[in-house]
């Protein structure tokens, strides 16, 4: 969160040309428009995961089959990773914690969308946007998630069988992680607006090792991970589907040398 309040005062203190375009911040037009987004994308998430087009449903179908056989062994993946406890693990998985707080991921998302403004690129605002909107179909889901389940942690009494559905207490809303679910949100939709493969698996293996920390820690049963980091992948294929097909394409003024004419532009 800190992250967010310094872009906003960069924002709100610096006189820059680059803020007189509409955006967020000073266009209702704008906030309308991403509004109908969010709503949309939030319309998507609900009906993807049973999309019989497409194969959301077999895709629904392969994450409860694994959450369910990770659920099987639960309580054999907790006290094998318990067991390799150590000092420098400790440290190392701390970091693993923190870098996957979803507070940390909201204001990295501002930053990014700030700094675009501030910057001009039209790119990296439309990645600021997309990382926002999926941490908020992530976030969101998971909470009602957890609350609606109730699961106790682990380090509570080791029973990975025992739930307390809508008791709303930290201690019994570990299905599935937020963490984790944030950690992956955002890992889908950079690892997508990026075209290196080793910075995608670098991604993906920042969000996993985020989960681990949490199981490491006693925070979180393997099966907390698995589906949160199905939510998280969804949250962002589904975004950046949507501003993929939905890419605004607009006619512009255009000079070139001495001819002067009509050019269309993309903004994606």
């Amino acid at each position: 969160m800190y992250y967010l309040i310094i872009s906003l005062l960069f924002l709100f203190t610096l006189n820059s040309s680059a803020l007189a375009e509409e955006n967020l911040f000073n266009s209702y037009a704008a906030i309308k428009e991403e509004t109908i987004r969010v709503k949309d994308e939030a319309g998507d998430f609900l009906t993807t995961p049973v999309d019989t087009d497409h194969y959301g449903l077999v895709g629904t179908l392969a994450v409860v089959g694994a959450t369910g056989l990770t659920y099987v062994f639960d309580k054999n993946i907790r006290d094998e990773v318990q067991s390799t406890k150590s000092k420098t693990l400790d440290k190392i998985t701390d970091v693993g914690s923190f870098i996957g707080e979803p507070l940390l991921h909201i204001g990295i998302a501002g930053t990014v969308y700030v700094g675009a403004l501030l910057a001009e690129s039209p790119k990296y605002q439309e990645t600021g946007l997309m990382l926002g909107e999926a941490l908020f179909l992530a976030d969101a889901s998971t909470l009602i998630l957890k609350e609606s389940i109730g699961r106790e942690r682990p380090f509570i009494g080791g029973d990975k069988g025992r739930f307390n559905p809508f008791q709303f207490k930290a201690d019994s809303d570990s299905l599935p992680s937020m963490h984790a679910a944030s950690s992956f949100a955002m890992a889908s939709v950079l690892a997508t607006t990026s075209e290196k493969f080793y910075v995608k698996l670098l991604y993906y293996s920042a969000a996993t090792f985020v989960g681990f920390s949490r199981i490491y820690q006693d925070k979180h049963w393997a099966s907390d991970i698995v589906l949160a980091a199905a939510i998280g992948e969804l949250s962002g294929r589904v975004v950046t589907n949507y501003h993929a097909t939905h890419a605004r394409v607009a006619i512009a003024p255009m000079l070139s040398g001495n001819s002067t004419g009509l050019a269309l532009v993309g903004h994606w």
